[in-house]
């Protein structure tokens, strides 16, 4: 999941630096904005017009130009579409990409409660386990009998400290 993550986080910044890039080629094309369907259907009827009439050399030189020249407003034209629609693409890439971050943050963030509750009950657990188990040594470690050298060593502590005391 954390792989799928950081593959998101990556196109998403991708993209991002791509709709830069794609945002300052708009701002330099934006002298581009003629429609499409007109530049095309002047180019056909000028064609035609070239092939069906008859004119003087210097005349259809001229047309020919004029043709040239519609067609590098086309090609700049239809350029200009192209990146506005794929900066729409790469727009619509982020939205989707940020979306699915959102979403496996979601997931993370439940997995990480669940894993919390797990973790309380397991230290809960080992800590009720470590209690017994403590209780247990100490038990076993004390003698059922005291013998007399036991207890003439306290009476030894217990005399020294009223001595040091007075």
């Amino acid at each position: 999941m954390l792989d799928e993550m950081r593959r998101y986080r990556r196109k998403r910044a991708y993209k991002l630096a791509e709709q830069e890039a794609l945002k300052k080629a708009i701002e330099s094309n934006k002298n581009t904005t003629k429609n499409i369907g007109y530049l095309r259907r002047r180019k056909e009827r000028l064609e035609f017009r070239i092939s069906t009439e008859a004119f003087t050399l210097e005349s259809e030189r001229e047309l020919i130009r004029k043709k040239g020249e519609i067609d590098k407003e086309l090609d700049e034209a239809i350029k200009s579409y192209r990146t506005k629609r794929k900066a729409e693409f790469v727009a619509g890439d982020i939205e989707e990409a940020t979306k699915k971050i959102e979403e496996l943050n979601a997931s993370l963030r439940d997995l990480e409660k669940r894993l919390d509750v797990l973790y309380s009950d397991l230290r809960r657990l080992n800590g009720m386990a470590r209690k017994r188990s403590q209780k247990k040594p100490l038990q076993e470690v004390r003698p059922a009998e005291v013998s007399l050298a036991d207890i003439a060593v306290i009476k030894e502590k217990k005399q020294s400290q009223k001595d040091d005391s007075d």
